[in-house]
């Protein structure tokens, strides 16, 4: 009854937030069940696998879906985009068997980490159907079923926990109930795709892998970096403090899911078509006003963590972090930059100036990894803390300056353009 209230853009919005902000949570939700019904090492495993997961879900999806998404021109078919699917697919599973085959992991935290890489194995296979009618302008139907994938894993999850205790056969059940609903998804839209198998057109694959490949290792470093603290944590302390740092970031975790929702969903095709069109001022125009909502939401949202996060997250989670008050505000207050960054980034893509968006956040990140290292290793918790601030404040300002920069020569290209074609 609401929704038939609401605008279809409104709409697009709506089910876009719900869908991102179901599959951002669904980690931390993870976490917080498990804190809540097994014990708080288990938790620990669980968070480490979900870091890890990210980083390998990134392999998969080789930040192909940020270029599908935006390929407003069709430059490239559905079937070139789902063959270098099946191509990372294939060889991120070899990395994660060689993986557990070199770390040795006991069998109940090697069956954690390929259960849960499993349910996020699934979306990302299943998210090149998806971006494909996210560029086409089917946002609502992606969203809704996205939502529904989600959700239904999550429900089956707790129940499964809830009667067995176990988080391995919780994860197994969690992961079937993805896997048949995205078949069954697939399956009733199929028209929508032509005839669906793999088709291998290697030189097309090669051009688009060029095209994506500065993208892919750009989004590698930025999951690497924002999941850094928990892994050297689980290297030099134990699992409990990475469960801890997982409770810690839950409100910025929050602030990027909410930020992020509202640009990188519904609204990207339109931006994508504003540059593609030659609107540059109304591009410009669009970022900035991204940029200053991110910017003036983040003072009271800080605020408001100040004075609610400790009761929020221990009625949350059942602990209490009052002792680590410091450690809370500081990974929060880096929430800001967390989410600047790929919002300026994403207008680097539209642009296609991925090599660039990579060669500043590599620069940033060869200069910064070593002090991650070190302030994990010397200062726990509290360097962990301070380590998206570190890396992710200079990378936001490093980003914006190469996006001003390219965007006023293309301004002042088509400018003396226009100037030429009048004379």
């Amino acid at each position: 009854m609401i929704t038939k209230l609401l605008s279809p853009e409104i709409q697009n919005h709506l089910w876009v937030f719900i869908s991102t902000g179901l599959a951002a949570v669904f980690s931390m939700l993870i976490v917080l069940i498990t804190i809540r019904l097994v014990d708080f090492e288990t938790a620990g495993m669980v968070a480490y696998a979900a870091a890890l997961s990210a980083v390998l879900v990134s392999f998969v999806l080789f930040n192909v879906n940020s270029y599908q998404i935006t390929d407003v021109r069709q430059e490239f078919n559905f079937k070139i985009y789902f063959a270098l699917r099946t191509i990372t697919t294939t060889l991120t599973c070899l990395v994660l068997f060689s993986f557990l085959l070199i770390e040795r992991f006991n069998r109940i935290q090697t069956n954690i980490i390929l259960l849960f890489f499993f349910i996020f194995l699934v979306d990302a296979y299943a998210n090149v159907f998806k971006s494909d009618l996210h560029q086409k302008g089917m946002v609502r139907l992606v969203a809704r079923m996205r939502a529904l994938s989600f959700s239904l894993t999550l429900i089956v999850f707790v129940i499964a926990i809830l009667i067995t205790h176990e988080v391995t056969i919780a994860l197994a059940s969690a992961g079937a109930v993805m896997f048949v609903v995205n078949i069954v998804w697939v399956y009733c839209y199929r028209g929508h795709f032509g005839k669906i198998h793999v088709e291998f057109d290697f030189q097309a694959i090669i051009r688009l892998t060029k095209m994506v490949f500065p993208m892919f290792m750009t989004l590698s470093l930025s999951v690497y970096l924002i999941n850094a603290p928990k892994y050297y944590l689980e290297m030099f302390l134990t699992s409990e403090s990475v469960a801890m740092y997982a409770i810690l970031f839950f409100p910025a975790g929050m602030f990027q899911i909410v930020m992020t929702t509202m640009f990188f969903g519904a609204p990207l095709p339109d931006t994508s078509e504003l540059y593609a069109s030659g609107e540059l001022k109304r591009f410009l125009r669009r970022i900035h006003q991204q940029l200053m909502l991110v910017t003036a939401t983040a003072l009271p949202y800080l605020l408001i963590t100040y004075f609610l996060g400790v009761p929020v997250i221990l009625w949350l989670y059942n602990t209490d972090i009052s002792m680590y008050f410091r450690e809370l505000i500081l990974i929060t207050a880096s929430g800001l930059f967390i989410t600047v960054s790929p919002i300026i980034g994403m207008a680097l893509i539209i642009m296609r100036r991925q090599k660039q968006y990579l060669y500043a956040f590599a620069t940033v990140s060869a200069l910064t990894s070593p002090i991650v290292i070190i302030l994990v290793q010397k200062y726990g918790l509290v360097g962990a803390a301070i380590v998206n601030f570190v890396v992710f404040a200079p990378t936001s300002v490093l980003l914006y300056a190469v996006f001003r920069v390219t965007l006023n020569r293309e301004m002042l290209k088509s400018t003396i353009g226009k100037q030429t074609e009048v004379l």
